[in-house]
């Protein structure tokens, strides 16, 4: 039950989500905020909303609190107009999110993503090999990037032509997306990798349309919505949500786990005698240490919510990172527990008619990963939390460089 606290006024926490020490480690910042359920924080005039229940509330009810938030970044007036993508979807509201969801919905169910087992394994068997002789690597470069490149490439049609280079600059500049004007820097470097991104796609789109195949972007080409084909914005949309959505996060979730081997090897060494645990240890760490740690929703109209009054338009950050840690919620929420009860619960994939389509996918690739992973090495050893590079964002929390030392099993 959510506490409210009948406040007269706004209640302006001066937290700033852009400070290093947030980054750093966010979970004392946010056990402060759930006293205070729903406050304003800094950068900006932005409300907060950190307990379970008013997170869960948040993302329930489009009707109230629109998903257009999210569309900030991608379609706002400082980027020229070939750059503006709409992300469909993902920042859509009923009744077009059902029209466009139902695309991607059949798309999935007609490509199964289990074909993709084979590809996974032999990629991250591969990615492995390379690390014989020698006990440290970038993690991040030498294994995340290219594991999760291979197959997002391959569900996207660009894997014969995007380089992994072109496709690390375009997602390193999408896990620091702001909701407010970035620098001008920033936004030449953004508009450029999009260009290149489009073009990708467009091509992929253009070889499915002459030679048909089974997989995601031939069904998005053929899908109509109200009788009519995809534009190629939309289009181009819809694929760069995919790939962002489902390779920024996976990587960062691969790092977290590596990072949780790292300051408990019992874990490591638990999951290497059950195997089977591993799908309990994802849905634990998506739980207590998730990559995406908050989402944004528009106000549709004036409401009270946990004790603050929110006014039509005011921005709204759903912590879901907080509400992975809610003592209401969860018991003995700052304790890793492999066997913990209802953990599937938690809100680290969304919910509601946003939970992510890909999750399914991404539980397999981190399954896949952390197999090999396991049996390959004994030990795990990476530089503490307090001593990592955290990338600055409000909707993100990872590295671009993780340095791993490890041991072979």
């Amino acid at each position: 039950m959510t506490v409210s606290l009948e406040l007269d006024q706004e209640v302006d926490s001066g937290i700033d989500l852009h400070d290093r020490a947030f980054q750093i480690d966010p979970y004392p910042i946010y056990e402060k905020m759930r006293s205070m359920p729903v406050c304003k924080v800094k950068p900006g005039d932005i409300w907060a909303v950190s307990r379970y229940a008013d997170v869960k509330y948040l993302l329930a009810n489009p009707a109230i609190f629109s998903s257009r938030a999210l569309a900030l970044p991608y379609e706002s007036d400082w980027l020229s107009e070939e750059c503006r993508n709409p992300r469909l979807i993902g920042t859509q509201d009923p009744p077009e999110h059902g029209q466009y969801r139902g695309v991607v919905n059949r798309a999935f169910i007609n490509s199964a993503i289990e074909y993709l087992i084979p590809l996974m394994k032999s990629t991250a068997e591969k990615l492995l090999s390379r690390f014989e002789g020698s006990d440290g690597v970038n993690f991040v470069e030498e294994f995340a990037y290219p594991y999760i490149g291979k197959i997002i490439t391959e569900i996207v049609g660009v894997g014969d032509k995007q380089s992994l280079a072109d496709l690390r600059e375009w997602v390193s500049l999408e896990g620091r997306l702001s909701l407010s004007k970035p620098s001008d820097e920033y936004i030449e470097a953004f508009e450029r990798t999009t260009l290149r991104q489009s073009k990708y796609f467009l091509e992929a789109a253009q070889d499915r349309r002459e030679v048909p195949q089974d997989d995601l972007v031939t069904h998005l080409v053929n899908a109509r919505v109200k009788g009519e084909k995809l534009t190629d914005k939309e289009l181009c949309g819809m694929l760069s949500l995919f790939v962002s959505a489902g390779f920024v996060t996976t990587i960062q979730m691969l790092n977290h786990g590596i990072m949780m081997f790292s300051q408990r090897p019992d874990l490591a060494d638990e999951l290497r005698k059950s195997p089977e645990l591993i799908p309990a240890f994802i849905e634990e760490l998506l739980r207590f240490r998730p990559a995406v740690i908050a989402t944004a929703r528009i106000a549709l109209r004036p409401i009270e919510l946990g004790g603050a009054s929110i006014e039509k338009d005011d921005l709204i950050l759903a912590l879901l990172a907080s509400a992975g840690r809610d003592p209401e919620k969860f018991d003995d929420p700052n304790t890793f527990n492999l066997h913990r009860r209802g953990v599937k619960q938690h809100l680290s994939f969304g919910h509601g008619i946003h939970t992510c389509t890909g999750a399914p996918l991404a539980r397999l690739e981190l399954k896949i990963a952390f197999e090999v992973l396991l049996k390959r090495f004994s030990s795990f050893n990476c530089p503490a939390d307090k001593d990592l590079d955290w990338i600055n964002s409000l909707f993100l929390r990872g590295v671009d460089d993780l340095p791993v030392h490890f041991s072979n099993a």
